[in-house]
């Protein structure tokens, strides 16, 4: 079961909040942090995937789909994929456009980390196949006019699993919450 955890709003923001119109949610269980937390993710659909090997970094910006909490990115080719042979522990970003100038508590952002599986259209059609299936990729092909990806590329579907989610967002409620998915 998930657990939470998530930080006190400090002294001093409480009355700038009451001022602002800000009001904090208190999350009792997961599941109520959760439909938060889908909602700005179905609102995105960029994240930055950091993945390492050996001791060089890398962060690539993908375009993502979920499936409840599970996060899949289809992608052709590219370092990530050498770095993810070697090491499956990954870390990501998303964030919305944010000038502190002109809205202090308007940040919108999570980072997480997780476990990576990587499924190739040859070399895994079964995975790939219902992998495709929970990104509801059938409708932006037939969006574009087309029935299938094309067939000349071999197609990756990255599937993350986070373990740890924080996220934050004031101006919806959410003050520094920290899901974990094992408690």
């Amino acid at each position: 079961m998930p657990k939470l955890s998530q930080v006190p709003v400090p002294k001093p923001f409480v009355e700038v909040f009451k001022q602002t119109g800000i009001k904090i949610k208190q999350y009792k269980a997961p599941a109520s942090f959760e439909r938060d937390l889908k909602k700005y993710l179905k609102r995105n659909h960029v994240l930055h995937l950091s993945t390492c090997k050996e001791n060089t970094p890398r962060s690539t910006p993908l375009e993502y789909r979920i499936n409840g909490l599970t996060f899949y990115i289809l992608s052709e080719k590219g370092g990530k994929f050498i770095n993810l042979k070697n090491n499956k522990k990954v870390s990501f970003s998303i964030a919305e456009p944010y000038n502190s100038e002109d809205d202090y508590w308007g940040y919108k952002g999570m980072q997480a980390w997780g476990t990576a599986k990587v499924y190739y259209r040859n070399e895994n059609p079964k995975q790939f196949k219902e992998a495709l299936k929970k990104m509801g990729i059938a409708k932006s092909l037939k969006r574009l006019g087309l029935k299938d990806l094309p067939p000349h590329i071999n197609y990756k579907i990255i599937e993350i699993t986070p373990d740890k989610i924080k996220y934050g967002n004031p101006r919806e409620g959410v003050f520094r919450v920290t899901w974990q998915r094992k408690g």
